[in-house]
């Protein structure tokens, strides 16, 4: 039985912010900022899929890894000439902040410049644009539904390894949590950073180049969904990698799907408040439970009264 359209886009769009999303808390995590350039990062994988499968005639999927190398690379660019130099030079974590916002003001305007020359020299709409013609299907169902599933799927049992297993992944653990005490104890700590913002802007360029394949797209699309990303971490808890990935996909789902609900009881015209559900996840997450899904599961497993309401509902946690 073939799934409802709207169901594929949700989970589409869920994987793609839940990518998104570990990105952002890993860059949280590491340079204690939130990168507000991220989302822009997904525009770079968006314009990657568009010159290889639109003006040169290649098979979309093939721009993936390409993407991710690209946006691995501007993630280092961004950290060696700003992060990196502020961080130096004694900027605060306000300083670093801002500078992330002028970094995606810039990185959108090359985008726009970018998506004009396209239009000039190839004489092709570049501006608003959807690939879904190109893609496969396979049993009554577009291909990028199986392959964003299947990407999101493999990032997190790869990223759990690498995190776990790894000697690079355990340092930026230990980056994450002390930096001082892992410089200390022989870490490099810019070695371990600038993987740090390889990974996250190859990941959320990866999940870029997935967007267009369902959703029309422009140059200004990555930094639309930034409010979507933060929403994500921030339910998943800020500094918890694998809460991202919960809040990312609960997010995604929600922003599709109660929208849907929405216009079906009040009309079409809500699909253009869509923006306000991940503004809502954000204010209702701050209100009740800054540290989103992580604080909700210490409150529960580490307070009396949250151990009184697990005993009530019959749950025992060994």
């Amino acid at each position: 039985m073939l799934l409802p359209a709207i169901w594929m886009a949700a989970i589409v769009y869920a994987c793609e912010i839940a990518i998104l999303s570990i990105g952002f808390t890993l860059t949280y995590l590491t340079a204690k900022i939130p990168n507000f350039a991220h989302g822009t990062y997904a525009g770079y994988g968006i314009y990657v899929n568009y010159t290889m499968s639109k003006i040169f005639g290649l098979n979309p999927y093939l721009s993936f890894p390409v993407a991710f190398f690209l946006g691995g690379g501007i993630g280092v660019t961004v950290y060696l000439l700003v992060i990196g130099v502020l961080t130096r030079m004694g900027g605060g974590a306000i300083v670093l902040t801002i500078s992330t916002i002028a970094i995606q003001i810039f990185l959108t305007a090359i985008l726009y410049i970018y998506a004009f020359w396209l239009r000039g020299v190839y004489h092709t709409y570049t501006l608003q644009f959807i690939l879904k013609a190109r893609d496969f299907q396979l049993m009554g169902m577009p291909g990028i539904f199986y392959v964003a599933l299947s990407i999101c799927f493999i990032a997190v049992i790869v990223l759990h390894y690498f995190l776990t297993k790894t000697r690079l992944g355990v340092s930026m653990r230990a980056v994450a949590e002390d930096p001082e005490l892992a410089s200390v104890l022989g870490i490099n700590v810019n070695r371990t950073q600038l993987f740090s913002w390889f990974l996250t802007g190859g990941l959320a360029a990866l999940a870029g180049a997935m967007y267009p394949m369902w959703f029309q797209s422009m140059p200004g699309s990555g930094g639309l969904i930034i409010t979507s990303i933060m929403a994500g971490s921030l339910l998943g808890g800020m500094e918890n990698v694998y809460g991202a990935i919960v809040g990312g996909f609960g997010v995604g789902l929600s922003e599709i799907l109660l929208t849907n609900q929405l216009q079906d009881i009040f009309g079409i015209w809500v699909g253009e408040y869509r923006p306000l559900i991940p503004m809502f996840f954000l204010i209702a997450v701050l209100l009740i439970q800054p540290r989103g899904l992580q604080g909700a599961y210490d409150w529960l497993t580490k307070s009396k009264r949250g151990m009184e309401l697990l005993a009530k509902l019959g749950i025992r946690l060994e």
